[in-house]
């Protein structure tokens, strides 16, 4: 099965592995329903009790899965999360369907981080979920234009204040791909948590510098996306991908265009793939994968409350759950540790 961690100060705990459903969603390959529900069947049935979504995610197709999935389920057995800062409007010619496949035609999201647009976004996942209140709402990438980040705490952010306020909400997040902006999202005091995608994993740990300081002074938990940084800690190779960007020789031009984060002046796609291959050296040498270190390496942070994977049919589903259990020995981690192959702040205790 898979243990929980509590989110913050909470009375609010999550498996540790969650389902991320944005591939339920129809991202990068379509998946039908059939197929999606015995997704979501093989992770009820391995444990897992935390499912992560999204409006964006199928333009609501991921929630009208997973709630007609769980509307079978105890309400206090499941927690769910999901975002708000898109609203899903009707459209003729939809460009969200040509990246989530499968998603309809007729429907594409537009960023509205007002106080009304939440309402109306919070309401809306509301009857695609079937739920009358949802465990964890994110504030969802608030970073893609320069005027976002204002317009989210004037409206945004008052908005999910006021659903925690009347319970039908239990604990606030924000989603990002980034370190910067949660620093400064930490100082409002009003989260209890961060889904934070790419920043603290088994290659890059950039968040222990200030985002998981902050974090621990205020009591906020990160919730991990990206564990596999968009698939290099799976197969390193030129062919791979690093925050969502193909590692090849226009990769940081193609992230800074990407508006994903600003890439550092030290990154290239040469720095990142010589650090997983030595990271993979070693797991071949400990006759292990990159992949099942990938998923371990987060938790010995007691700052981590669960890593969220998305998942698209039940073999994966089962494989990650095996790579979470069989745990990976001491020995390996102080080789990796001592050979400065991971940050000497992270703990591995």
């Amino acid at each position: 099965m898979v243990d929980k961690r509590k989110i913050g100060k909470l009375d609010l705990e999550v498996t540790e592995i969650g389902l991320g459903t944005a591939p339920l969603g129809g991202w990068p390959i379509e998946v039908n329903e059939e197929v999606a529900f015995k997704t979501l069947e093989t992770a009820w049935n391995k444990g897992i009790r935390y499912f992560d979504t999204a409006p964006l995610y199928g333009s609501g197709m991921a929630e009208l899965r997973v709630g007609k999935y769980l509307q079978s389920k105890n309400r206090d057995d499941f927690v769910v999360s999901t975002k708000v800062g898109r609203l899903i409007v009707d459209t003729e010619e939809s460009k969200a369907a040509q990246k989530f496949l499968g998603s309809p035609i007729n429907k594409d999201s537009q960023f509205d981080f007002s106080y009304d647009g939440v309402m109306k976004s919070f309401e809306d996942s509301l009857e695609r979920l079937k739920l009358d209140r949802v465990d964890i709402l994110h504030l969802h990438d608030p970073d893609n234009h320069p005027d976002h980040f204002e317009e989210a705490k004037e409206g945004a952010i008052k908005a999910m204040i006021k659903l925690k306020a009347e319970g039908l909400v239990s604990a606030l997040g924000c989603g990002l791909n980034q370190n910067e902006m949660l620093v400064e999202f930490a100082k409002m005091g009003c989260f209890d948590c961060f889904l934070l995608a790419g920043r603290y994993t088994l290659l890059d740990q950039t968040s222990l510098d200030e985002l998981i300081p902050i974090c621990e002074k205020n009591n906020i938990s990160l919730i991990l996306g990206g564990v596999f940084n968009s698939g290099i800690l799976i197969n390193p190779s030129p062919e791979s991908y690093f925050d969502y960007t193909k590692l090849d020789s226009d990769w940081f031009t193609n992230l800074e265009d990407s508006l994903v984060r600003k890439p550092k002046l030290y990154e290239s796609a040469d720095y990142w793939l010589n650090k997983a291959n030595k990271i993979k050296s070693v797991c071949d040498n400990f006759n292990t994968t990159l992949k099942k270190a990938a998923i371990q390496f987060p938790y010995f942070n007691d700052i981590v409350s669960s890593c969220v994977l998305g998942m698209n049919n039940p073999q994966q589903v089962n494989e990650n759950i095996t790579d979470y259990n069989n745990k990976l020995s001491d020995e390996f981690w102080k080789f990796l540790y001592d050979n400065e192959l991971i940050d000497k702040k992270s703990k591995l205790k």
